[in-house]
């Protein structure tokens, strides 16, 4: 079964809150799409916002923000769980990842779709996991850019055990793709056995628009078209 990350991007809490509602229970994560309208043309809610949603479900926070190694702690603020800093964005890498630790919070770092991949490599095994983008950052509603597919691989040749996220424009027939590109790469036959574990996929408009969210999930984790 293929790990489904709803993606909320939205621009104000009631908002998310209706958006959150229509996953709550069904899922374990979400991710958090956080812009600050100097990334991008686009801005969402804080994460210091949603301190007043009453959850067990643990953040994705993905921050789509300038200088994000300033938002660690606002995130802390906002709930536990994972988060992925775009790297182009940043001025100190070692000093986000550094702080994100002490915080208790799992360390990512994300890649635009036009970054290359190997911008990671000096990080890489500090890491807890990688976001990599199939669509320009800052907003939902895209098609998936097949320039990820050689990332995927790229990432999983650098080191065989970090789990990626992937983000934007994704539904079955893209996360397909995304699955054979992981496996393109010789891999050892130790490692045949993952069923997918080390794959995330993050999952906004294709999801939360559906007329039935809970069939839309199954469907996306069984992979069935």
């Amino acid at each position: 079964m293929v790990k489904i990350i709803p993606a909320i991007l939205r621009p104000n809490l009631r908002e998310f809150q209706e958006d959150f509602d229509k996953v709550k229970g069904l899922v374990g994560r979400v991710q958090v799409d956080v812009i600050d309208g100097v990334f991008a043309d686009n801005k969402t809610v804080n994460p210091e916002d949603l301190e007043v949603i009453d959850t067990v479900v643990e953040w994705d926070w993905h921050l789509m923000v300038d200088r994000p190694e300033k938002w660690v702690k606002r995130c802390v603020r906002g709930g536990t769980g994972r988060v992925f800093a775009h790297i182009e964005r940043m001025n100190d890498v070692a000093g986000y990842i550094a702080e994100t630790q002490v915080a208790g919070m799992g360390v990512g770092l994300a890649l635009d779709l036009e970054t290359e991949v190997d911008r990671l490599e000096e990080y890489v095994y500090d890491l807890d996991a990688v976001l990599l983008m199939s669509v320009k950052a800052g907003f939902q509603g895209q098609e998936f850019d097949e320039r990820v597919l050689s990332k995927i691989a790229s990432v999983r040749k650098m080191r065989s055990d970090i789990p990626i996220v992937v983000d934007g424009g994704l539904g079955v027939s893209e996360i397909k793709r995304c699955v054979a590109a992981e496996w393109a790469e010789q891999i050892r036959e130790e490692e045949l056995d993952r069923n997918f574990l080390d794959m995330e996929f993050a999952v906004g408009g294709e999801l939360l628009r559906a007329g039935d969210v809970v069939a839309k999930l199954e469907q996306l984790r069984n992979l069935e078209e």
